[in-house]
């Protein structure tokens, strides 16, 4: 496979139903919460940058539950409550 290929992505796996969920909860609690969404910006832009760092890190605190106090937070920020 070349490796510039990216590698099928079969929505039928359940790996992908639960990645797609987990994207889509944390988005809409976002947007309950005022906080913009990286596909507010043009990608690649200084914003889009700081919207999915922000975005990965609430994906963590979901993830990681009790144990997100461990992870490094950018400054001015809240775990989603």
């Amino acid at each position: 496979m070349d490796k510039d290929q990216l590698p099928f992505l079969d929505s039928n796996d359940p790996h992908f139903q639960h990645a797609r969920a987990l994207s889509l909860s944390v988005g809409a609690i976002r947007r309950a919460q005022g906080k913009c969404s990286p596909n507010d910006f043009p990608v690649g832009s200084l914003e889009w940058h700081f919207a999915v760092e922000e975005f990965a890190t609430d994906v963590l605190r979901v993830l990681m539950g009790d144990d997100a106090q461990d992870v490094d937070l950018p400054l001015g920020e809240r775990p989603l409550d």
